[in-house]
Formats: structure tokens, sequence, C-alpha cells
């Protein structure tokens, strides 16, 4: 059970719960699934937890760098340590990005790992915040469009603009965006990604009949058109044509 964050000015009490007979101890700190989860959801001992981790592996693939060519570096980086920092990332992806430019370190080190190996060798890495989004978008996509059982929970309604305008015509895909009262709760996956997708339908009103394959490919080039990851809570006003096979 997690200790649940302070009042304010108030003195707060945690609850006293019991399973199967047995008290259960409040704690700062829980692990579910690989992810530690603190009492305020902020997630910085994950993240930390995470940098930390994948520093060790690169340090491991650092040693052996000799015995490598520059592809079988950036190979060995993805497969075994871009992988760990990117599990369960939707869960954590709202930490502050104080937090998440941790993990961004450590993708840097890798990199100039990879160039030093082979002289002029740019390594094909998107930011790893890239990659987040386009996993975010691409659940959306899955919730949204395929409607996954077991992701239903996360559906969200089309927004019903009171007023009718050219733009709503021209996206008639986007989402209600629900309001956000606070910083944290504007960071969460739900918030972001709806932002993200009204975003896209705006530019590609209709991925009817898309397969998910089809989805990914214009969602990362759309990103990467863009050039910079979108700041949670904010839209840009941007003209961009996603052009799809």
């Amino acid at each position: 059970m997690l200790q649940p964050g302070e009042g304010s000015g108030k003195t707060s009490r945690a609850p006293r719960l019991t399973f199967n007979g047995e008290t259960l101890t409040p704690r700062d700190e829980v692990g579910v699934l690989g992810v530690t989860y603190d009492r305020k959801l902020t997630f910085r001992t994950h993240v930390e937890r995470l940098a930390r981790e994948a520093s060790g592996k690169l340090a491991s693939l650092r040693r052996i760098s000799y015995l490598l060519d520059a592809k079988g570096l950036e190979l060995l980086y993805k497969a075994q340590v871009r992988s760990s920092l990117e599990y369960a990332c939707l869960a954590w992806g709202g930490a502050a990005n104080k937090h998440l430019a941790l993990l961004d370190k450590v993708q840097d080190r890798a990199a100039r790992l990879i160039r030093n190996s082979e002289l002029g060798l740019q390594p094909a890495l998107h930011t790893i915040q890239h990659r987040r989004d386009v996993a975010g978008l691409t659940v959306m996509f899955k919730v949204q469009q395929q409607r996954v059982p077991h992701l239903q929970a996360l559906r969200q309604p089309a927004r019903h603009a009171e007023v009718t305008t050219r733009a709503v015509t021209r996206s008639p895909g986007e989402l209600h965006q629900p309001r956000c009262r606070t910083w944290h709760h504007q960071r969460q996956f739900l918030n972001t990604y709806i932002g993200w997708w009204n975003e896209f339908v705006t530019v590609q009103p209709s991925v009817e009949g898309w397969t998910r394959q089809q989805f990914k490919t214009a969602v990362n080039d759309y990103i990467k058109i863009l050039g910079v990851s979108m700041d949670r809570g904010l839209r840009f006003d941007h003209h961009i044509a996603v052009v799809t096979s």
C-alpha cells in the first residue's frame, strides 16, 4: 500500500487497511511488475534506477567496443540498453523533464561511443521521447480505431463542438480533451496523448482502415517533421502534410 501524500497544512493519517486478516503497512514506494511507484507518483526513483542500470550496461558495452564495428555497437545498444529504458514507459512517461533527462544522457553517451568507433558515422537513433510519443499514439490508435478489448477502459469520447467551424469539419476524429487542474495530471498518459491525437488527426483526418504499421510509420514521419516532441499540455499551430502510402 502506498503512503498517501501529505495534506496542505493538515495532519493526514493513512487509513488502516487489512487483507486476508493482516494489516497492510503503508510504504513510500512499491514495485509493481518492474515499475517503482512512489506515493506522489513522480517516478523519480524509478527513472533514476533505470538510468543507473542502463549506465552499467553501457559500461559493459564500452569494454567490448573494440570487438565490434559501429553497426554492431548500435545494434547491441538498441537490443540491450535502450530496450530497458523503454520498459513500461507509458506508465512513467509523465515524470518531470529533469528526471527523464537522465535517460537522454545515457543515450547521448551511447551515441558518442558509436561515433568514436567509426569516425564520421552518425548513429540512427531517435530520441527516447520521440519513441515514447510514437508508442503513446500507437496505443491511442489501438484503443480508438482497432478497439483492442483489454484497452477499452482508455477509450475516449469524440469532441462535440458547440459551434461548427471549418477546423471542426476538417478533423472530425478529434477526442474530448479533459480539463487538467494540476501540472501533474496534465502530464499523464491520457491527457498527453489525447492532445497529440487531436493534433495528428488535424493534418491526417482519416486513419480508418489503416494497419498498425501504417499508422506507426505515419506518426514517426509526423514527429520527425515537427523536429521536436511537443511539450506536454501545449498545442502548437502548424501546417504539415503527412503522406502515407
